[in-house]
């Protein structure tokens, strides 16, 4: 008679499959930590007269394709529109920076401007990069 302890045990070991993700995960939330507000890749325009600012504003990015990010997570228009409402209404003095690819259109800077300002912010300041 056959035992069922002389057959053979046909499992798959998953485990070193699982850690090699983690271990994938984990490099991905670190680099994600230390690219987190350039996740468009933007090239400012340069300019000789600019100024910093002494508290930590509200970033909107725009690139190139006419994507837009809130403080370096993509949002769209509508979301983006709910969460400046919000953040206004807390505080009505808190300043939005609009960072713009120097290669966007004109016409869509503005239309994000627009929108900023119909949303009520009144402390509004174009990003740039100091011209060397």
């Amino acid at each position: 008679m056959k035992h069922q302890d002389d057959d053979l045990l046909t499992e798959i070991n998953i485990t070193p499959f699982v850690d090699i993700i983690l271990v994938i995960l984990i490099i991905f939330i670190l680099v994600a930590q230390v690219i987190g507000p350039q996740v468009f890749g933007i090239k400012l325009p340069k300019a000789v007269h600019g100024q910093t600012t002494a508290h930590k504003p509200i970033t909107v990015s725009l690139d190139v394709k006419g994507k837009i990010a809130y403080n370096g997570y993509s949002i769209n228009e509508k979301d983006l529109a709910l969460s400046i409402k919000q953040i206004i209404k807390d505080d009505p003095r808190t300043q939005v920076i609009v960072s713009a690819d120097e290669k966007v259109f004109h016409g869509r800077v503005v239309h994000l401007l627009d929108l900023l300002k119909g949303l009520g912010v009144s402390q509004l300041a174009v990003h740039v990069q100091p011209q060397s």
